[in-house]
């Protein structure tokens, strides 16, 4: 029966025989040894020094407040000892912090500069915060008391072309 095949059933018993023969040599892990680079020189690591901070007297250190970090027009915080507020009209609510312990108002004057309060303490003009929540300040003067609410800017309605407008 062997002498009865064909050139072309030869080659092929031949590849077949070739292909058990690389699989047997794959499956004996013949070569599979790794090939180690040389160990490379490990670099000297450069040696630390830790300098200390220079003591700085606090006159040195007086131009950090005065003078302008990063604007030249910029000038000194007003001192607000200096500042008079003639009533809460001229005054609004920009910002609220309420966090633990520190409950405090910020207010903007519409000339002025912008004050902050906190609570049971007083403006210059003598009204004193005695209520905050996180959408008012209320101020107490003589019996008197003034409500200031931060002002929330609405979005302008969007609606769809083909949605109607509610």
């Amino acid at each position: 029966m062997i002498g009865s095949l064909r050139p072309l059933e030869w080659s092929l018993l031949g590849l077949a025989g070739l292909l058990c023969l690389l699989m047997a040599v794959i499956l004996s892990s013949i070569g599979d040894e790794p090939r180690w680079l040389p160990a490379a020189p490990v670099p000297a690591q450069p040696s630390v020094s830790v300098q200390a901070a220079p003591a700085l007297a606090l006159q040195d250190l007086a131009a950090t407040w005065q003078a302008p970090l990063f604007s030249p027009d910029r000038r000194p915080d007003r001192v607000m000892g200096k500042v008079r507020v003639a009533s809460l009209a001229n005054l609004t609510l920009s910002g609220i912090m309420i966090t633990g312990n520190l409950q405090m108002a910020m207010l903007k004057q519409a000339d002025g500069p912008a004050l902050t309060v906190r609570l049971g303490q007083t403006l210059p003009n003598g009204w004193r915060l005695e209520h905050l929540t996180p959408q008012y300040a209320r101020f107490a003067l003589d019996g008197r008391t003034q409500t200031l609410s931060l002002y929330g800017k609405r979005l302008p309605l969007i609606s769809h072309p083909r949605e109607p407008l509610p």
